[in-house]
């Protein structure tokens, strides 16, 4: 049988990350965007012999890295954008956002797909507005699950956008969803409306939820700096939300489910992880994201231990002071290692729970016969602790080469 392939990719690498294992001086076999077998150097050699090897030398060889948030189409606007209430932040985003243009998005997608290729993420879920990432994504040659954003109090601009989005069909490495950006920019009609849709086309969702105290207490109907949104935008503060919190409010319209991603879940009690749990809802933390805007820090912990799915996402440059996955791993590590959280287990945050977050996890997040070949190789650390997560989140900032469905799409040799 082996004698029957052709063409097979040979990667060998200091290090190898396959599952719980770590191989030294191993290799990957890769035949037509799959892994055949993970191994040591001599033993796959052996079992496929006269076959092109890339010899990686120095390098950790471990599963691409999954960003499950970001908005890609966004330049960076961090600095210039920040305040110190969220209502006020997504305010100035807005009125920034009229000074952009169609060109303005597509320029910051090219540069934004540049970095996270650059810093080892090969599979991402990107929130799309302005209609720009789609092409670009699929260029770009990662894996990728497209939301396409919601934003509508009334039904007037829905049904345009639901529309356009039939023609668009998923094909191997890009998929698409749907993204109601929020409990309090979309109406309850409207996701009812857009719940009949992805249950009848069978789409993905993606949602930022209970990300603020603000969008709190809308619900809850007491004082709240979101009412200036409401009045920036002329919608009726009658249309918001109600109810005890945003993850009780969406579960009463039926709209939870394991192919529903709640993005942030900062601001949550006790019976929202019971909720998330039951319904099979995973979550895409955020932290950077989350203290720049100020809007608290995720119970990653408490999610963990009730066996939610988490993954990690670096939001916008909007949001964000990068894109780089490392840098939010480095991050969600410093302050939630208190917790008991270790740096394992923020690796598998950023590669396993991403998969699983957004439906892939039979696909890709870890190496292994049968996966489709998503890998990437880092440099070897050059101080060895004994901890090698550890030491990947201490040195990691770039990857030396990318390879997604099989095909090397970043060479830096």
């Amino acid at each position: 049988m082996v004698a029957s392939f052709i063409n097979i990719m040979i990667v060998t690498s200091s290090v190898i990350i396959s599952g719980t294992k770590i191989i030294h001086n191993g290799a990957v076999a890769v035949y037509t965007g799959t892994i055949l077998a993970v191994g040591s150097l001599s033993e796959i050699i052996k079992k496929f012999p006269g076959h092109r090897i890339h010899h990686i030398k120095k390098t950790v060889l471990l599963p691409g890295l999954i960003n499950l948030h970001t908005h890609l189409e966004l330049p960076p606007l961090l600095d210039i954008k920040q305040a110190k209430k969220f209502s006020d932040w997504i305010l100035n985003l807005i009125i920034a956002k009229r000074n952009l243009t169609n060109k303005d998005y597509s320029f910051a997608a090219q540069e934004n797909i540049k970095s996270i290729i650059t810093s080892g993420t090969t599979t991402v879920g990107e929130i799309c507005t302005h209609g720009e990432s789609p092409s670009l994504l699929k260029q770009s040659g990662l894996r990728s699950l497209i939301y396409h954003e919601i934003i509508a109090m009334d039904t007037k601009h829905k049904d345009q956008k639901l529309r356009a989005l039939r023609s668009i069909k998923n094909t191997g490495r890009i998929q698409h969803g749907l993204s109601p950006h929020s409990p309090y920019t979309v109406s309850e009609q409207v996701l009812n409306h857009i719940k009949k849709t992805t249950e009848k086309h069978k789409l993905k969702l993606c949602m930022h939820v209970a990300e603020s105290k603000d969008e709190i207490r809308l619900l809850q109907r007491k004082r709240n700096s979101l009412e200036k949104l409401y009045q920036f935008a002329n919608w009726n503060l009658d249309w918001a939300p109600t109810g005890t919190s945003s993850f009780e409010y969406l579960n009463d319209l039926g709209i939870f489910s394991p192919d529903f991603l709640a993005v942030h879940a900062v601001q949550i009690a006790d019976s929202d992880i019971s909720l998330i749990r039951r319904t099979g809802t995973a979550v895409a933390h955020c932290p950077r994201s989350n203290r720049e805007l100020r809007v608290g820090r995720m119970p990653l912990k408490k999610f963990l231990n009730a066996g939610i799915t988490v993954g990690l996402g670096t939001d916008s440059l909007a949001s964000s002071p990068s894109l780089n996955l490392w840098d939010e791993m480095r991050y969600a590590y410093k302050i939630h290692k208190k917790d008991g959280i270790t740096p394992k287990t923020i690796f598998s945050l950023a590669t396993s729970g991403g998969a699983k977050a957004l439906g892939m996890d039979k696909e890709i997040g870890i190496l292994e016969p049968g996966k489709k070949a998503d890998l990437i190789a880092v440099p070897l650390p050059k101080k060895d602790t004994g901890d090698l997560y550890s030491d990947l989140l201490r040195e990691t900032k770039s990857c030396i080469m990318n390879i997604v469905n099989g095909k090397i799409i970043l060479d830096a040799r």
